[in-house]
């Protein structure tokens, strides 16, 4: 059978195996991507999995000073865990527990402070590509590490036998 391809993704039916143009390639790169426009940086998970929790570690160059905060009770999807100056003194790498709460695209903001200076500020926003159960296992990028699963609540199974 020939080639199909559909929305820039070729699949060989005779072999089972996707390819990739390679301008899309480029784009599906290993690395966090994070984008500064002003004091809001657009950070890039690429695709994660439903309803698990990930420690997510990257750099991001700032105005703020060495000591910053932010309000835990802001977000309850994500919360900044650690975070330390880079050795440069240009910014900070900053350490957040992401929580893949929902499937489909979802953006997250955390809002941190200089610990000085309340007026000095960065907004991360956070964006995700989650894939629900069944879907696949996403190749995580580097920085991203899942710190546990939780399939609790969308068992499928229940011990309760209802009312008699």
């Amino acid at each position: 059978m020939a080639d199909q391809v559909t929305a820039g993704l070729h699949n060989t039916e005779r072999n089972g195996h996707v390819h990739f143009p390679a301008e899309q390639v480029v784009t599906h790169d290993s690395e966090i991507q994070i984008v500064r426009e002003g004091d809001r940086y657009e950070v890039h998970l690429g695709f994660l999995q439903f309803r698990h929790l990930y420690q997510v570690t990257f750099c991001v160059k700032d105005s703020l000073g060495e000591d910053i905060e932010a309000d835990p009770l802001q977000n309850l999807h994500v919360r900044m865990d650690t975070y330390q100056p880079t050795e440069d003194g240009e910014g900070h790498q900053v350490v957040v527990i992401f929580n893949a709460h929902r499937e489909k695209v979802l953006e997250e903001s955390l809002k941190i402070t200089d610990s000085k200076d309340k007026t000095k500020s960065i907004t991360l926003a956070f964006h995700a590509r989650v894939l629900g159960k069944g879907q696949g296992t996403p190749a995580v990028r580097s920085g991203i590490h899942c710190l546990s699963v939780d399939w609790d609540e969308d068992s499928d199974v229940s011990d309760w036998q209802g009312f008699n």
